[in-house]
């Protein structure tokens, strides 16, 4: 009965931003001088985490420019200086707007990372030496009321650009289910990144994204549907994509196909899985 469930305690939060929001908040992650090259040496986030979370939430910003390719990604990691593990690789930040003036490009992973990790990160890029903005939100410290992973898996990145895999949207008829790529472990939570497609002319337009396990309709995966984005003419992409909870065996080829609400274009889609 409803009204015999334990309510979830109290949750502890901690995070790299403090204070009034602005165009420098959270942690400045520098690219490589060598494009679409992972720097050697990470950038602190959070020196130790002062609990055991069941959420991480992750947001970039200030990585954008009119007219410019700003295709970047990011790899969050775990451990002491000099022995980094990656646990969310490749979380792509293309056009993410300003933190003073305009949405940032944010993500949501039911993620569990020990009390005492060091929480560090690295930038990927198309655009050398140029910094974009991670700010990082922990929870957790509860009851832990909800399904968590270890790691994070992405399907359909492309580091030899800093982009993902092109997706040419619908217009008045859905798009075509175009492949990303398969799985290598049993998921359990899924949310999908959107990015530029390396053009320079992005169009302002609304997006909704469907997921499914084949190239026929038939093989759309209920519940999948309906991921929203949008982006702006002045390519900067605006998204707070919420993840869903949903089992996705290893070895699955996941598929993607998109709808627009203006003229058609190709964007990159990138698929990411907690496990």
């Amino acid at each position: 009965m409803p009204h015999l469930m334990t309510k979830q305690r109290g949750v502890r939060r901690e995070s790299n931003f403090t204070a009034r929001p602005g165009a420098t908040w959270g942690t400045a992650l520098t690219s490589d001088s060598v494009a679409h090259t992972e720097p050697a040496t990470e950038t602190e986030l959070i020196a130790s985490t002062a609990f055991d979370t069941d959420m991480v939430r992750i947001w970039f910003h200030s990585n954008l420019g009119t007219a410019t390719d700003t295709a970047s990604l990011v790899n969050i990691k775990v451990g002491a200086a000099g022995s980094e593990q990656t646990i969310i690789p490749n979380l792509t930040a293309c056009g993410a707007g300003t933190g003073g003036s305009q949405a940032m490009m944010g993500y949501s992973f039911p993620l569990r990372i020990p009390a005492g990790s060091r929480i560090s990160a690295t930038h990927r890029s198309v655009r050398t030496s140029v910094a974009l903005y991670c700010l990082i939100e922990l929870l957790g410290g509860g009851d832990g009321h909800h399904w968590v992973g270890t790691a994070v898996e992405d399907v359909g990145a492309n580091t030899a650009d800093s982009g993902g895999t092109a997706v040419t949207m619908g217009t008045t008829a859905e798009g075509t289910l175009t492949s990303i790529g398969t799985n290598t472990y049993d998921w359990g939570y899924i949310v999908p990144g959107i990015a530029n497609n390396g053009d320079t002319a992005t169009l302002a337009n609304l997006h909704g994204w469907d997921i499914a396990s084949g190239s026929s309709t038939t093989d759309l995966i209920p519940g999948l549907e309906d991921f929203l984005s949008h982006a702006n003419a002045s390519e900067f992409f605006m998204h707070y994509i919420p993840g869903r909870y949903l089992h996705i065996p290893a070895g699955t080829t996941l598929y993607a196909r998109g709808r627009t609400s203006g003229n058609a274009e190709d964007l990159d889609v990138i698929l990411y899985g907690v496990y």
